[in-house]
């Protein structure tokens, strides 16, 4: 099975693990801290990497990608078509843009991981159901 694996990016401790499905995309959900409007970047995992596949935000502002290529408006936001390989990345826990990671119907805030101006490290890896239960039992969620 494949699973997200977030980790304290300090000390290296597993702090959340979740099951994805195969092809299934998750996300991270902010609001952006000058321009106050939401932001969601959305991955899937694809042979061993995290892949960005979007972002999707309502304005351009300040910090966000820029392309006139490869962009639509859906509804109220501009969705931008990426294609962008990462082994891992991470991500500082501000807590006054909301950040949360939404994988399905599930969102989660990212302080339920760390505390605030924490870092964590998000990655995925192929790992069998006892690994995968050994995991969730280490991680505080």
């Amino acid at each position: 099975m494949t699973v997200l694996h977030i980790q304290d990016a300090q000390t290296g401790e597993t702090v959340g693990v979740v099951q994805l499905d195969p092809g299934q995309e998750f996300a991270i959900h902010y609001i952006h801290s000058f321009d106050k409007t939401p932001i969601h970047e959305v991955f899937v995992s694809r042979d061993g990497k995290l892949v960005q596949i979007r972002e999707e935000f309502q304005y351009f502002a300040i910090g966000l990608e820029y392309t006139e290529r490869d962009q639509e408006r859906v509804g109220n936001f501009t969705v931008l078509h990426m294609n962008r390989s990462f082994d891992s990345f991470a991500l500082r826990v501000a807590t006054y843009t909301n950040q949360s990671l939404v994988v399905g119907d599930e969102e989660t805030p990212l302080t339920a991981y760390a505390d605030r101006w924490d870092t964590l490290e998000f990655s995925t890896e192929r790992v069998s159901y006892l690994e995968y239960a050994y995991l969730k039992a280490k991680a505080k969620l």
